[in-house]
């Protein structure tokens, strides 16, 4: 999968960058600029118009060999409504 670059919105407001390290219709692993916490709830903007904007929980975050995405980080989607399941399934069926 080609790197797909995202916008992590916690905490009022602050954001950070990663990018999707891998997908699938419960949540993903994303390579984040920062640590977060177990817990955390945040929001996902995709840079890709194809996946909507996801609200997720951080489940958990571990260290990357990277200089700039430090933090490999797994999540679980939280309060998905009807569209965002169908954009996120004809997503996943693109990839597969």
């Amino acid at each position: 999968m080609k790197k797909i670059y995202l916008q992590i919105e916690y905490k009022r407001n602050k954001k950070i960058e990663g990018y999707i390290l891998d997908l699938s219709r419960s949540g993903m692993g994303l390579a984040a600029a920062e640590r977060l916490r177990k817990g955390l709830n945040i929001v996902i903007t995709p840079e890709i118009k194809l996946l909507p904007k996801l609200q997720a929980e951080i489940i958990y975050t571990s260290k990357l060999p990277r200089k700039r995405y430090r933090y490999r980080t797994g999540i679980k989607f939280i309060n998905l409504n009807q569209k965002q399941k169908s954009c996120l399934n004809r997503f996943m069926n693109k990839l597969e």
